[in-house]
């Protein structure tokens, strides 16, 4: 390390034991731009109620190994900054909630995280007399409180203090002083956004992989904060400046670690990938590589891909996939993280102009057929089961309406397909994740101009193994 470097770390670790480099828990400091601090989190917030791995079921769905890189970059909003706020798990749920509804087929999505920060605390009644909050909680207030577009109430990057109202200041500080404020009329009245209920994952790699490639969304993930890792200016170790513009995270050594945890902090990223292919030598507290007992370099091998909430000039300006994104060791993630998922929301299609009315022609004759037979679906199987319903008219279909309703613990293991002759309609393949239960009705015209006559099959295969359920009962109304 040259004598500039040295002379940089120098300072950082004066400034830290004068307690002039913010690093808090709280993230009641103020923020140094020019020492290249970053935000954080309260850790004993980001992390209440979070269960271990040990806890958690890894219920691998996805069939054969997962490819050696994968991202889902493109599904996702722009790069935002948490400012100088330690609100870091508000951002990343919101960036989980855009990047959901852009998987359900909205081109735009940007949510107001300021109305989160305060339905949190307010609505939900948690973390009143701190800034921090976690995933668990930001989920559910967006479950069931909804919230509305960003343009409803816009981000500040500052949270309030004296300036803003006296009572803003010193340790006791109530609750609107962590929200600046209550939302605008706009924001109250504004059209609110939900999500599905969240859960959580094993933070093993296999498991967030498998997450990732079956469902196609991300995974938010709480950090255990390690500042020589992330070459956080709040280190008192030996950091890298060409690691920390490439966004790269690697594995934590023991002194960092160690350090890390006289002040310790937490942060939240959004996981949209991984390179398997990906390593980088682990380091040692003056930045040196470690070596293992025959003298060889110990490798970090495996990173995700993840997008960050600091902006977009500062951290991870010269990652590949774009200013703001970074790179984060896969040990790292299982050994002092924790995962929370939700699935894509449903987008219900706005009815079209109604047609000028016309004289109606007389409804063609429909008939009604059933099976209330209640059938095990076996687990794990590509073939699964066929209900059978025999038409015994002849004539040519126009239009068929099926209903079905399934009972099972992982929706997002079910194919159901619906065949009559040669044709094959495809009625879910594989969504809504670890949501229960599947009912559904659809009209199609793809049997239009057949004969309606013969056998019409439901089949419905489970396509993962550990969940199970069963077919309730069926219907057609063939027109």
């Amino acid at each position: 390390m040259n004598a500039s470097m040295n002379t940089f770390a120098d300072m950082i670790a004066a400034l830290a034991l004068s307690g002039l480099v913010w690093g808090a828990v709280a993230c009641d400091a103020p923020q140094s731009n020019a020492l290249e601090d970053a935000p954080l989190s309260d850790y004993d917030a980001l992390f209440a109620d979070a269960p271990g791995n040990d806890e958690l079921p890894y219920q691998i769905k996805a069939d054969g190994p997962a490819p050696r890189t994968f991202d889902l970059v493109d599904l996702q909003s722009p790069v935002k900054s948490q400012g100088s706020r330690g609100v870091c798990s508000i951002f990343s749920t919101v960036a989980l909630m855009e990047h959901l509804y852009i998987a359900a087929g909205v081109e735009e999505a940007d949510f107001s995280e300021q109305y989160l920060q305060w339905s949190v605390k307010e609505q939900l009644g948690l973390f009143t007399d701190s800034s921090g909050s976690n995933s668990t909680s930001n989920l559910r207030a967006i479950q069931r409180h909804g919230i509305p577009h960003e343009s409803a109430w816009e981000y500040e990057t500052r949270e309030w203090g004296e300036e803003d109202d006296p009572a803003c200041t010193g340790p006791d500080r109530p609750t609107f002083c962590f929200t600046n404020g209550s939302p605008p009329d706009a924001a109250v009245e504004a059209e609110k956004f939900f999500l599905p209920r969240g859960r959580w994952l094993n933070s093993g790699r296999e498991s967030l992989l498998d997450h990732m490639r079956v469902s196609g969304t991300g995974v938010v993930v709480g950090l255990d904060f390690f500042y020589q890792a992330w070459n956080h200016g709040g280190s008192s170790l030996t950091r890298s400046r060409d690691a920390w513009r490439q966004g790269i995270v690697g594995y934590p050594n023991a002194d960092d670690i160690e350090e890390s945890r006289r002040n310790r902090a937490g942060h939240s990223v959004l996981l949209v990938g991984w390179d398997l292919d990906m390593e980088r030598p682990r380091v040692a507290a003056d930045g040196s590589p470690v070596l293992d007992a025959e003298g060889n370099q110990v490798m970090d091998e495996g990173f995700y891909i993840f997008k960050n909430s600091w902006g977009t000039h500062n951290f991870g300006v010269d990652n590949p996939y774009g200013a703001g994104y970074g790179f984060l060791s896969m040990d790292y993630v299982e050994d002092f993280g924790s995962a929370r998922v939700s699935d894509v929301p449903y987008i219900s299609v706005p009815e079209p102009e109604p047609e000028p009315e016309v004289e109606p022609e007389a409804p063609p004759e429909s008939e009604l057929y059933e099976s209330l037979d209640v059938v095990d679906i076996p687990d794990n199987d590509a073939v699964g089961i066929k209900s059978t319903l025999s038409v015994p008219t002849e004539g040519n279909a126009e239009r068929v309406t099926v209903n079905f309703e399934v009972e099972h613990t992982y929706r997002g293991d079910l194919t159901v397909r619906l065949l009559h002759g040669s044709t094959v309609v495809t009625l879910h393949d594989r969504a809504g994740g670890s949501a229960d239960g599947l009912e559904l009705t659809r009209e199609l015209t793809d049997f239009a101009g057949e004969d309606r006559g013969g056998d019409w099959q439901l089949q419905i295969a489970d396509n993962a193994s550990a969940d199970t359920g069963r077919l309730l009962k069926w219907s057609l109304v063939i027109e």
